[in-house]
């Protein structure tokens, strides 16, 4: 494989660390939660062929730096995102966020849409635009993973919230992935998961802005609260909801499958559906 070459992007007291590969229209994928640009590797291998492929390790993940004394805000994860686009990507990028990558892609979008050119958001956990049952199911839930970690630590916060997604393997990683992942595990936990799950995404601000967007759940991802969620949030936006093969974690687990998927999703739509 190529070398990606490494850029450290400064914004707000952080160093975010960025990887890029080939040329043409910059496509920035935003990782999600216990994870880090590494998560993308093999997929970006296969779209750089057609774009310049930008991952990151998002604030006080992995090889990036922050304050980790403090709860996540999703607004400064977008403006991180922006800064990226700004300074790597040529001031205009596509944008795909999976998970809690998603939910950061939704605020960049409500934000700062002159900087999209489309955005496709895979499985955004927003469990806020559920239905009041399954709202308050879910919020319990996030309660009790995060009483967990704080009573007996990140792994078994992680076993528990792991048992929620649907067909994802709960495997080893490589050994350099695992390690600097390992890290990321108690943040998430701590000063993350109630920023990702607490978030309401701004719709109107999305649907005004008239940026190109498109979500997308997982063949394999059945009925899960976040395709649920995701289902929802395509109706509230009224844009596109696309099928892609797998599940959450398709990207690391099926990436040709993922990197294909977001290959004919652009140019099935020509730069994807715009909600006007």
């Amino acid at each position: 494989m190529p070398v990606p070459t490494i850029e450290k992007v400064s914004n707000e007291n952080a160093e975010i660390y960025c990887e890029y590969r080939g040329n043409g229209l910059s496509l920035l994928l935003i990782h999600g939660a216990m994870e880090d640009a590494g998560f993308y590797s093999s997929a970006a291998e296969v779209l750089a062929d057609r774009f310049k492929v930008i991952t990151y390790d998002r604030r006080c993940n992995s090889r990036s730096s922050g304050d980790h004394s403090t709860d996540m805000s999703v607004a400064q994860q977008a403006r991180d995102a922006a800064a990226i686009i700004e300074k790597i990507g040529n001031g205009k990028a596509i944008v795909v966020g999976r998970s809690g990558g998603a939910v950061i892609g939704l605020e960049l979008a409500a934000m700062r849409p002159e900087l999209i050119d489309s955005i496709i958001v895979h499985e955004p956990p927003v469990i806020e635009l559920l239905d009041e049952i399954e709202k308050q199911r879910w919020r319990s839930f996030v309660k009790e993973v995060y009483k967990k970690n704080l009573n007996e630590g990140p792994d078994a916060a992680q076993n528990k919230f792991m048992k929620s997604l649907v067909n994802v393997p709960f495997d080893p990683y490589p050994a350099d992935l695992s390690e600097r992942l390992s890290g990321n595990v108690e943040f998430f936990f701590k000063h993350e998961l109630r920023g990702f799950f607490g978030y309401l995404p701004k719709t109107n601000s999305i649907i005004n802005s008239k940026v190109n967007i498109v979500t997308a759940v997982g063949a394999d991802s059945q009925d899960a609260y976040y395709v649920q969620a995701t289902k929802a949030l395509a109706s509230e936006l009224v844009c596109d909801n696309i099928v892609f093969p797998g599940h959450h974690d398709v990207c690391f687990w099926m990436p040709k499958e993922f990197a294909n998927a977001i290959k004919s999703t652009l140019s099935r739509h020509g730069h994807i559906h715009s909600n006007e």
